[in-house]
């Protein structure tokens, strides 16, 4: 999987009966790329009141359902063909929830990516999230790349948020390995030559209102200053630490990693940056804790995924364990 920092050896993609088949021909691309296997899942799924819908329509209930699988099973094939004509690949065909069904297809199979498409709602935020992907988000076991149907299907120009502050966190060694897991995923995606890699980091000086009505220096604005370059340059520290073991560990000529420092509250950070960069494609981290099966993803992680109007790729930490899969 991606947090082994390794090239991802087997994804899924999660097939839809839109125009643009976005979902497929992006991880096909990243299939390609590092010559990893493709697999292809097509979910149906029945509404609650199918009961209700076959008496009406004088139907029995099981046959409604295998014609909705059949159609499902014929658009499919006829996407693959029309999008990889080269290639043989039998879609899987999956019935109920498709966030379950595509969970467990993962689980089964090991697959490292789950590229799908992302149902956008209309919201006060722009870009909400559908059911099936906010439960892939947060319970997946591996990463999940939600594309949109304008996008392109190799990003060029990727956005890794990183949280660089492990003297906040709980687990310092579990967040710097989810954070390599986020700068190697987006390496993975944005695999064309010339593509750029922002490490974003968002950043605050918390402590510099304490400084400020404690300090008996006789000047608190230049104490107060100095806390705030201290906070910066151990920032700045930590991000250099990161980018070289990532250079050395990646070693690809064609991906550029672009460090940027931004003050300011991680969602509004993000999700500024997200389009001053003109991003492509926004990664990081949702949880930031392992071996917890109720543990998903987090408020903060939750809310900027919500804000953003790009595509987005969701990393879970190495040992993370789906509450879905568990026995």
């Amino acid at each position: 999987m991606i947090g082994e920092l390794g090239c991802p050896k087997k994804i899924l993609a999660v097939i839809d009966d839109t125009d643009t088949q976005i979902a497929l021909k992006s991880a096909a691309e990243l299939a390609k790329a590092h010559k990893a296997g493709l697999e292809v899942i097509a979910c149906v799924e029945p509404p609650q009141d199918i009961a209700i819908i076959a008496r009406l329509a004088g139907r029995d209930k099981d046959a409604i359902i295998e014609e909705m699988v059949t159609r499902a099973r014929g658009g499919a094939t006829e996407n693959l063909k029309r999008v990889l004509p080269d290639q043989v690949i039998e879609p899987r065909i999956v019935v109920g929830k498709a966030y379950l069904s595509i969970i467990r297809h993962v689980g089964e199979t090991g697959c490292d990516f789950v590229v799908k498409a992302a149902e956008p709602l209309t919201g006060i935020s722009g870009f909400l999230h559908a059911s099936n992907d906010q439960h892939l988000l947060r319970k997946c076991p591996c990463a999940v790349w939600l594309q949109s149907g304008t996008a392109e299907p190799v990003p060029r120009r990727v956005i890794a948020a990183v949280d660089l502050d492990n003297w906040d966190a709980a687990e310092p060694d579990t967040l710097e390995l989810l954070n390599q897991r986020v700068v190697e995923a987006a390496a993975r995606v944005a695999h064309a030559h010339g593509s750029e890699i922002i490490v974003l980091h968002a950043w605050d000086a918390v402590g510099e209102g304490m400084v400020w009505a404690f300090s008996d220096t006789g000047d608190a604005r230049k104490a107060a200053n100095d806390y705030v370059r201290e906070t910066v340059k151990i920032r700045e520290e930590t991000m250099r630490r990161l980018l070289k073991t990532m250079r050395r560990r990646l070693a690809s000529p064609n991906v550029v990693l672009r460090p940027l420092l931004v003050r300011g509250a991680v969602e509004r950070v993000i999700e500024i940056q997200s389009n001053l960069q003109n991003a492509d494609l926004v990664v990081m981290g949702t949880v930031a804790r392992t071996g917890l099966s109720g543990v998903f993803i987090g408020n903060t992680a939750e809310n900027i995924i919500n804000s953003l109007k790009c595509p987005v790729l969701a990393v879970k930490p190495e040992g993370f364990v789906s509450p879905l899969l568990t026995p």
